[in-house]
């Protein structure tokens, strides 16, 4: 009886894979994969980890990075300024809102140093707003930003970053980061925390690309997973555990959507940074933010998988790579241990 295994490439054992090769050479393309080219205009949204990714397309410049929103030289890189972008329940809110099928009824919250900020990008503009009216008139011009990214970009990638949230209580919506972190709510009362499950990041994926075959059908979706450990957890769990729970869910419903959907695609930063093939290297020494070398690598193989590779080199040098202690990186995750005083 023949081996059923026979008829499967190099790319399917570990051996032959993984263990024979050094670890920077190691390029898990995607089975499931597309070309880019110059007609391309890709939008980026997430965690702290996307702005790495938008970091590197701006600097490549093989095909368009999509920038609906003025970016300061102080602000980090986002296609919109929405900020970190942690949970796809966030991602499937703002999306509504953009559309006018949403209005949160508590996004204006107070810093200590008594700045006004939009609690849905907290540390999105560092000196805040003078009063109430400031934010809304410029969450109103963000959110035709958002709208203009979701109809004009041909590639959406999306880095999903945590399963735990705080949510509002009226009227369920869900903010990057706890009440009390980076402001205060006017009533912080009205907040609890929720971890969410397999079932419900799957079917908020499912909203969100619903949402966008309404305003913009033929675009893809390319969904990537954060390497980046939970600054902290809110649930009784070790810290460790409650990131690899974490990511765990993530993966799977990354790879649930991708599977049911033509038009949506997995990319595996997460397995470049965190495979036991690279010893650890790919981690600073707080064992959290992401090396300039991890990003290289994850930006190499993102080349090959999608054709970038064979684009002409940029006319100009790039500038060096980055990683999440670039200052120009927001994490609104870091606020949690500042606050804290370590």
């Amino acid at each position: 009886m023949s081996n059923p295994y026979d008829t499967k490439g190099q790319e399917s054992f570990w051996k032959r894979a993984v263990a024979a090769h050094a670890a920077d050479d190691i390029c898990p393309l995607p089975a499931k994969r597309f070309a880019l080219d110059t007609r391309d205009a890709i939008a980026t949204a997430g965690s702290c980890f996307a702005q790495n990714v938008a970091k590197f397309l701006k600097e490549r410049g093989a095909v368009r990075f999509l920038e609906t929103e003025p970016i300061g030289p102080d602000q980090p890189s986002f296609s919109a300024l929405y900020g970190n972008i942690y949970t796809a329940r966030q991602l499937v809110q703002l999306a509504k809102e953009a559309m006018g099928e949403r209005d949160p009824a508590d996004i204006v919250w107070r810093r200590p140093d008594g700045a006004f900020v939009d609690a849905l990008r907290p540390t999105v503009f560092a000196h805040g707003f003078p009063d109430a009216a400031s934010v809304l008139a410029a969450r109103k011009r963000h959110l035709e930003a958002v709208r203009m990214l979701l109809s004009q970009c041909t590639v959406f990638v999306f880095t999903l970053g945590l399963t735990e949230t705080w949510y509002s209580a009226h009227d369920g919506t869900v903010y990057p980061v706890a009440p009390g972190v980076a402001a205060e709510p006017p009533q912080r009362n009205d907040f609890e925390f929720r971890n969410f499950t397999y079932d419900e990041v799957v079917g908020d994926l499912r909203r969100f690309v619903a949402l966008m075959r309404r305003v913009n059908e033929p675009a893809r979706i390319l969904l990537t997973i954060s390497p980046v450990p939970l600054v902290a957890t809110y649930t009784d769990e070790h810290v460790l555990v409650a990131t690899t729970h974490s990511k765990a869910i993530l993966r799977a419903a990354a790879s649930a959507l991708a599977a049911e959907n033509l038009n949506v695609y997995y990319f595996p930063a997460y397995e470049i940074i965190t495979g036991n093939f690279n010893r650890g290297r790919y981690f600073g020494e707080n064992l959290r933010t992401i090396t300039p070398e991890g990003v290289a690598h994850v930006m190499r193989v993102f080349e090959a998988a999608y054709g970038l590779d064979k684009a002409p080199a940029p006319s100009r040098p790039a500038s060096p790579l980055f990683s999440d202690t670039d200052e120009t990186v927001i994490c609104d995750e870091e606020e949690i241990v500042k606050s804290l005083g370590f």
